[in-house]
């Protein structure tokens, strides 16, 4: 995760860090706009009519996702400004910039991101019923394929990757552990 952050574009960003550590649907991202973050309550709310299951949620900001957004604070509009064929070739363009000459290009896979967020949401919180809720799902869909597959030591490392800092338009990862 650390090294697609490392690899975002600023535009890209914010949708890569949304959906590594707040687990939403690549197309809910793509609706998302920036006035239904909130960062002083920490929560995101997605709306009925742009989630996939047409319920309102809300999925809250965890510590880093909300380091990661601060840079963004004062934006509006949508979240990700392109459209969805504009988000699928960034999610290929970041995957292959990550590359380097001893580590392949990370291969990107649909809503990987999200799957990552429900594994290592549940390892922490250890509440199939609460990450169920949070990620739009059923508890029965959360408990038959996220259950167990993460310790709760490396989700301790997903949720702790932060912006480094040394840049306050473009932040980027302190550590690359996860």
């Amino acid at each position: 995760m650390a090294r697609l952050l490392g690899a975002a574009t600023k535009e890209f960003l914010p949708a890569l860090a949304i959906g590594g550590f707040a687990g939403l649907r690549s197309p809910e991202i793509e609706r998302l706009e920036w006035q239904e973050i909130n960062l002083v309550e920490r929560f995101i709310e997605v709306k009925k009519g742009k989630s996939k299951t047409a319920a309102r949620r809300l999925v809250p900001i965890t510590d880093n996702l909300a380091a990661w957004l601060g840079p963004y604070a004062n934006c509006r509009g949508r979240v990700w400004p392109g459209g969805h064929d504009d988000f699928y070739d960034a999610q290929q363009r970041t995957a292959e910039a990550t590359a380097t000459e001893t580590l392949a290009a990370v291969k990107w896979k649909t809503n990987a991101l999200r799957h990552s967020f429900i594994s290592y949401r549940l390892a922490t919180v250890q509440n199939v019923n609460q990450v169920a809720l949070e990620a739009g799902n059923s508890p029965q869909m959360i408990f038959r394929h996220y259950r167990e597959l993460v310790r709760p030591a490396d989700a301790k490392k997903w949720f702790a990757i932060e912006p480094s800092g040394s840049s306050s338009d473009h932040p980027t990862p302190a550590a690359a552990t996860a």
